[in-house]
């Protein structure tokens, strides 16, 4: 198990240096004690459209802490909107709506992995975010409410050094 666990972090390794939006914090999550998560991803596809929408690919760690989900989640479809220019280019924060489909490695014992969908809205500020969403295991029949709070770079950060805009 510690060498699959290992071989997995070198072939991620490339992703994880690429990554545009890298963040760490905390989770709220039904019946969790506390959980730490950790999340990067990056643009796949960002080409001008009238939904004002873009997909990315990346993947989120999540530490056990008593909840129904946890473990590493590979995403690699993030489909999120900005939902207008206009908020997005004339505000100093960020907010995106969005689901996201991955697989998740669930590493509890008796814990089995499974395909999840996860609807979110994500709100950021300079360095700070918070993403709240709902996780549905559809493999498995498990499901779990999230709200997590942390600190990373992304579009809030982008926007605080230069004019940055969507397209």
């Amino acid at each position: 198990m510690k060498k699959s666990k290992i071989l997995l972090l070198l072939l991620l390794l490339p992703v994880l240096c690429y990554g545009q939006l890298i963040g760490f914090g905390g989770q709220y999550s039904n019946g969790a004690n506390g959980q730490f998560f950790a999340s990067m991803a990056f643009p796949t596809l960002h080409e001008k459209n009238k939904l004002n929408t873009f997909v990315s690919s990346g993947l989120e760690i999540t530490t056990s802490g008593g909840a129904e989900m946890s473990g590493l989640n590979l995403k690699p479809i993030q489909i999120k909107s900005f939902l207008s220019e206009d908020l997005f280019n004339n505000n100093p924060f960020t907010i995106l709506v969005g689901v996201d489909g991955g697989y998740l490695f669930d590493f509890r014992r008796g814990q089995k992995n499974g395909i999840v969908l996860t609807p979110n809205v994500y709100v950021d500020y300079k360095f700070f975010f918070v993403k709240a969403g709902y996780d549905f295991d559809v493999s498995n029949g498990r499901n779990q409410f999230f709200a997590r709070a942390g600190v990373g770079i992304g579009l809030g950060v982008l926007k605080m050094f230069a004019k940055t805009r969507i397209w």
